[in-house]
């Protein structure tokens, strides 16, 4: 009578090793790296799952476990605001081991920023925001960075250097770049 218990102590105690050590299934977690997340609303699916992933985040991890040899196929249910995502690597088979080589990759939307501006009879001026310039010709009405800014991104426009003889502003310098191309700086150079 003893020994019959010890068995099934022996053989609960077993199971419960097996179990915690990947003996039984449903016990691998599905997950992977982002990069570039910066905007709110990415939403990734597996099978029934959805998983909303914050901006900022370096990591996904479904909460759904899967068994070895599941099928697994990460797609986008939703994207972010403001940017597009992809998924590499995001199908394939668990292991026994681990499910962990999908990664996310996301790009913010960019948009051009520049304005209209008044009084530039001569050239030389330089407008910069970062290492993003635009150098208006004499008798420009408007003008436009070279590069980009990204969708939600603040910026803050500089007179780098004034053309000769004149000194210019711009009235609204500061701002938060929207979901589009942006005409509303506003730049006006007078005589010293």
């Amino acid at each position: 009578m003893k020994n019959l218990y010890l068995r099934s102590m022996l053989a609960a105690a077993c199971a419960v090793t097996l179990a915690a050590c990947g003996g039984s299934g449903g016990n691998l977690y599905l997950t992977g790296g982002v990069s570039g997340l910066a905007k709110d609303g990415l939403i990734l699916q597996n099978g029934s799952e959805s998983l909303p992933v914050s901006s900022g985040a370096t990591s996904f991890t479904f909460t759904q476990l899967l068994n070895t040899d599941d099928s697994y196929n990460i797609t986008i249910k939703q994207q972010p605001t403001g940017a597009v995502c992809t998924v590499i690597d995001g199908s394939g088979k668990a292991s026994a081991y681990s499910v962990g080589l999908a990664s996310i990759s996301c790009l913010t939307n960019q948009y051009t920023l520049g304005g209209t501006i008044t009084g530039l009879t001569a050239d030389g001026l330089v407008l910069n925001i970062g290492s993003n310039t635009s150098s208006p010709l004499a008798g420009s009405t408007t003008f436009v960075f070279g590069g980009t800014v990204g969708d939600g991104a603040p910026y803050n426009v500089n007179v780098l250097q004034n053309p000769p003889g004149l000194t210019c502003s711009v009235s609204n310098p500061n701002g938060t770049m929207g979901s589009g191309n942006n005409t509303s700086l506003v730049a006006s150079c007078v005589p010293k």
